[in-house]
């Protein structure tokens, strides 16, 4: 089998019938050709193959470090969504030849109980976010850094920065509703709503849902998993004596944990009570059960995240907004159907 023959300069010239001088101007981003022209040359030189066009492209594009900055209470304990999030925006950074610093924010730091340390790199491009930190340490980021800043799975009300947000109360209330859909009337929700605004969105949707069906929302209904004073990230509750007839669970974390204490006092899922949660990051202890929860596509929020802070870096004249990005319902065993009830 013959060999592919390499595309050379000269190649594209005669195709084009212009000078290889022309092509080389084209291809390396130099004055004297019009961009009419210059872009029917990189058309031309794709076409036939030409290796080194992408090259020069990356030769000629600026490299840029980016700050990423989460809190220790997301990534302290494994599996964790966020360290997952942060190693795909790793990925795609270095796949646009850029660099990533990670700063791990402990609670001292976010509390500003010490003294504020900059990153070591202080040449910047931008920085990302990843989910909820204290609003006074925000804040001093924003001052210390005049740089774009977007927001990952986390809102603010700060008109400078851009906010990229799973639907939080869009994905809970649907949750909700396949519950309600098969005749459950009596249900509790599992999450701290005060903890940040990703579980009170989730509460809010979670109320939203029983609202329209004409249920009154109990705050007796709410078990509480979390308590983030003092540094304390562990999720942890206990279980009401009277069990609900579903529970609705703010993340699969605790939903995992509900599977487990369920299971310990000798209570079947879905026979006895269902369950429905939200992210699909479910750690399966269990191989006779699937959680039934609501997915967030991490490939597409760090994609839309990374592209929106670039943009604002080569623009920083664009206005920031907030993009909502949904989800899916995976539908696992873990609701038992109103015909069996």
């Amino acid at each position: 089998m013959s060999q592919k023959k390499k595309v050379k300069l000269e190649d594209i010239a005669k195709e084009m019938g212009v000078s290889i001088v022309t092509v080389s101007n084209a291809l390396n981003g130099r004055k004297g050709v019009g961009e009419e022209l210059r872009e029917e040359i990189k058309q031309v030189a794709k076409q036939l193959g030409y290796l080194g066009i992408d090259r020069e492209a990356k030769k000629h594009q600026p490299s840029y470090i980016i700050g990423v900055l989460v809190a220790e209470r997301y990534v302290k304990e494994f599996p964790s969504f966020y360290m997952d999030i942060y190693k795909l925006i790793a990925h795609e950074v270095a796949k646009k030849g850029h660099l990533t610093v990670l700063e791990v924010v402990t609670y001292q730091k976010e509390n500003l109980q010490i003294q504020f340390e900059p990153f070591l790199e202080k040449k910047l491009a931008g920085l990302m976010v990843i989910g909820e930190l204290k609003r006074e340490y925000i804040e001093i980021i924003r001052k210390h850094y005049k740089v774009p800043i977007v927001c990952v799975d986390y809102y603010d009300v700060y008109e400078d920065i851009d906010y990229i947000i799973t639907d939080g109360f869009g994905g809970m209330e649907q949750m909700t509703e396949l519950l309600l859909e098969q005749g459950y009337r009596n249900l509790a929700f599992v999450g701290t709503p005060t903890a940040t605004k990703n579980i009170m969105d989730r509460y809010q949707g979670y109320c939203k849902a029983l609202e329209k069906v004409g249920e009154k929302v109990s705050q007796k209904n709410i078990i509480n998993d979390r308590d983030f004073l003092n540094g304390d990230y562990r999720i942890d509750f206990e279980l009401p004596e009277i069990l609900p007839e579903a529970f609705v669970c703010n993340c699969d974390k605790t939903a995992s944990l509900l599977l487990e204490k369920l299971e310990e006092r000798g209570v079947q899922v879905p026979k006895d009570v269902s369950v429905v949660s939200f992210d699909n990051y479910y750690s399966q202890k269990n191989e006779d059960i699937k959680l039934t929860t609501y997915e967030n596509d991490q490939k597409v929020i760090v994609k839309i995240s990374l592209n929106t802070l670039l943009k604002r870096i080569s623009n920083k004249k664009k206005r920031p907004s907030v993009r909502i990005i949904g989800g899916s319902i995976v539908k696992g065993n873990t609701v038992k159907l109103g015909g069996d009830k």
